[in-house]
């Protein structure tokens, strides 16, 4: 079990501060759609019901209406709160810059996908960290700069994160795809350009808004985005193994698999 969540980080982040400076871009998936469907939505026509029923009492399929209409409007009230909460984040943790609002395509790496995009727009060339909401911590002063200088220890690093993993393990048999597990992913923007390009997927491999398995997204973004990284000769590291660094062609020189469920070799699930 991990405990984590946006709320959980932020508060996190708030508490244990990161020993380099650092701003925060939050993105929000599923909100425009949620939202657009709440502005849409029209108040009911007034037309009276079809079919028999007893006088004075609503048929059975009036009711489900009334039902389904009523859940429809609990779930927008739901969501029209969290929505304004979400816009009260800058207010509340001043290292917030802003949020972003977007649909659910290509899910985490879509929202990075968008993050990527607009530090290209803000002329943005330093040292980027992607991370999802199922991150738990930061638990400790120095968390992300630990990160860094993970980062920074072995020439030529592309990707670093809390966890790497050897092979694609969501498919058996597991094929040997080397890759960091996408849920944090630290980087810099000269190496997202050399290695990617514009856009996180590119327009063979970008995972289109009608190809939400999760699996998909798993080979297309995590998996592909590793690929990529060490196809223009990069390596990928982790603090958890501080020695090494892995580089097309090498020897994968630690435990294999995804050792977040490998009871011989326990390690702090997603924590940071």
């Amino acid at each position: 079990m991990v405990r984590c969540g946006l709320g959980r980080t932020l508060e996190n982040m708030q508490r244990h501060a990161p020993g380099m400076p650092a701003e925060v871009l939050v993105v929000i998936n599923a909100a425009p759609e949620l939202a657009g469907q709440r502005s849409e939505r029209q108040p009911a026509s007034g037309k009276p019901a079809q079919g028999k029923q007893s006088r004075g009492q609503p048929s059975k399929g009036k009711w489900r209406r009334r039902l389904k209409r009523l859940l429809q409007l609990q779930g927008q009230l739901r969501m029209a709160r969290r929505l304004r909460g979400y816009a009260q984040l800058p207010r509340q943790y001043p290292f917030v810059q802003a949020v972003y609002f977007r649909g659910n395509q290509g899910q985490d790496f879509g929202a990075y996908d968008l993050g990527y995009q607009l530090l290209q727009s803000q002329g943005y060339d330093g040292e980027v960290l992607f991370m999802n909401s199922s991150v738990a911590g930061p638990h400790r002063d120095g968390w992300l700069l630990e990160y860094r200088q993970q980062f920074r220890r072995h020439p030529d690093v592309g990707l670093c994160g809390i966890g790497l993993n050897s092979h694609d393990t969501s498919v058996e048999p597991s094929p040997f795809a080397p890759h960091v597990q996408s849920y944090f992913l630290y980087t810099n923007m000269r190496v997202l350009k050399h290695a990617l390009g514009e856009r996180l997927f590119d327009r063979h491999e970008r995972v289109e808004p009608e190809q939400q398995d999760k699996l998909e997204i798993i080979r297309h973004g995590e998996i592909g985005v590793s690929a990529r990284v060490l196809d223009a000769g990069y390596s990928i590291t982790s603090p958890r193994f501080p020695e090494f660094a892995y580089r097309r062609g090498n020897a994968w020189s630690i435990p294999p698999g995804d050792l977040r469920y490998s009871p011989r070799h326990p390690l702090p699930a997603n924590t940071i």
